[in-house]
C-alpha cells in the first residue's frame, strides 16, 4: 500500500511538473470530463425496502438514492435489489419471500415509469449505453437473497424474465442455496446442490452471481461452479476490517482469479474499527481498495455502495456526492484509466463476459 501511495505521490508532482507553463485542467474539470465519458456504476443499493416502508424503523439511514441523486452525482447506473430478510427454509415462508420480492420489483418498476424523464428499467449493457447516450440513468434489477428462489429452479428463469440481471445468493442467514457468511449453523457445508444448480442457471440466462454475504465455502465454491465471472456486490477487506461480513485474502483472490471484481460499499461498519466507526470516510474506502489494488490488481475492484442499506461515509453520504469519489480518486493520482476501471469499466467486462456467455447457450 506504501508503495502504492509512492508512486501516486511521484506521479502527481511529475504531472505537476510537466504541465507547467501549459493550460492544466482543474481537478473539477476533470471530475466532469470523466463522467461524461465513463460509465459509472454502482452495484448495490437498498432503496426497494423504503420504496415499500417509507416509514419504516431500519436501523440504517434511507433517502440516499433516487434517479435524481443519481443525475447530480453523475451516476449512470445502479442495481437497485429486491432484498428479503431470511425466514425458515420450508415451502410457507418461500411462497412469502416470492410475494415479497415481485412486490418489490413491481414497486421499482413503477418508480421508473414515474420518473421516466430521468431515467428508466435497463436488462443489458446496449440498453445502459442507450439510455446515457439520451442524459438517463438505468435501474437494473437485482436480488439481495435468493430466498424468493426457494427451491425452485424454474423461478431462476421467471425473475431474469421480469429483468433481474444480478442474484446475490444469501443474506445475514442460510438458505436452499448457500451458507451465509454471519452464521455460526453451516447447513450445506458452503453451497447446496441446489446451489449449485441455481448458479448454472444463472449463467445459462445471463444473471450475475453475486456473492456478498455469503459463507466463505460457498464464495470459494461458487467460484469453481461458475461458468462466468462472479462478483461481490457490496463487500470491503476482511484483512483491513476483521468483520465476518468482508472479504478474506482467499476470498478475493479467487474472485480475481475467476475475472470477477470486489465492489466495496461505502458502508462504515465494514470499513472501520471501533466505537467511532461512524466516523469512517472516504480515507477509510480509500484504505480497503489499496489493499485490494494491491492484492489482486486495479481490474478487480469497483463500487457497490449500500446506500440506503447502511452505506454513508463522510464525503461521499449518498449518490448525489459521487462526484466526490472520483476528486478522491484524482487527488490519489490514480490515472483515468484507472478510474475508469473502478468506476464501472471492471464490472462491464464481467457482465459483458455473463451476457456472452447465455448468448452462446441460446
Amino acid at each position: 500500500m506504501q508503495k502504492r501511495r509512492f508512486i501516486s505521490v511521484v506521479l502527481v508532482v511529475l504531472t505537476a511538473l510537466f504541465s507547467s507553463g501549459c493550460a492544466e485542467e482543474t481537478v473539477d474539470a476533470r471530475v466532469a470530463r470523466l463522467h461524461k465519458k465513463m460509465f459509472t456504476i454502482d452495484t448495490h443499493n437498498d432503496f426497494s425496502m423504503w420504496l415499500a416502508h417509507p416509514d419504516g424503523d431500519f436501523g440504517v439511514k434511507g433517502g440516499q438514492v433516487s434517479f435524481q441523486q443519481m443525475q447530480d452525482g453523475g451516476l449512470d447506473a445502479a442495481f437497485f435489489a429486491a432484498y428479503q430478510d431470511q425466514g425458515p427454509i420450508d415451502p410457507e415462508f418461500h411462497r412469502f419471500a416470492r410475494e415479497y420480492a415481485d412486490t418489490l420489483i413491481l414497486l421499482l418498476k413503477q418508480y421508473a415509469e414515474q420518473n421516466s424523464e430521468l431515467g428508466a428499467v435497463a436488462t443489458s449493457i446496449k440498453e445502459m449505453k442507450a439510455l446515457k447516450k439520451s442524459g438517463k440513468v438505468s435501474l437494473f434489477l437485482s436480488i439481495e437473497n435468493a430466498c424468493c428462489l426457494g427451491d425452485s429452479l424454474p423461478l431462476v428463469q421467471y425473475y431474469y424474465d421480469q429483468g433481474v440481471r444480478m442474484i446475490g445468493l444469501t443474506h445475514n442467514g442460510n438458505n436452499a442455496i448457500a451458507d451465509a457468511g454471519t452464521t455460526k449453523v453451516k447447513l450445506h457445508g458452503g453451497l447446496s446442490d441446489f446451489g449449485r444448480a441455481a448458479i448454472a442457471e444463472m449463467n445459462r440466462l445471463g444473471i450475475v452471481v453475486d456473492l456478498s454475504h455469503a459463507s466463505r465455502d460457498a464464495t470459494l465454491q461458487a467460484t469453481q461452479v461458475s461458468k462466468t465471472p462472479i462478483i461481490a456486490s457490496h463487500s470491503c477487506a476482511f484483512s483491513v476490517r476483521e468483520l465476518s461480513r468482508n472479504l478474506t485474502d482467499e476470498e478475493i483472490v479467487a474472485i480475481a482469479e475467476k475475472g470477477g471484481v470486489v465492489h466495496l460499499a461505502l458502508d462504515a461498519w465494514l470499513l472501520r474499527y471501533g466505537p467511532n466507526y461512524s466516523a469512517a470516510s472516504l480515507d477509510d474506502f480509500m484504505n480497503h481498495l489499496y489493499y485490494i489494488i494491491d492484492l489482486v490488481g486495479i481490474d478487480h475492484v469497483g463500487v457497490g455502495s449500500d446506500f440506503d442499506g447502511g452505506g454513508g461515509v463522510i464525503g461521499c453520504k449518498d449518490m448525489s456526492e459521487y462526484h466526490n469519489l472520483t476528486k478522491r480518486l484524482i487527488e490519489e493520482g490514480f490515472s483515468d484509466e484507472e478510474i475508469i476501471k473502478i468506476w464501472g469499466a471492471n464490472f462491464l467486462r464481467v457482465f459483458e463476459e455473463v451476457e456472452r456467455y447465455a448468448e452462446e447457450q441460446r
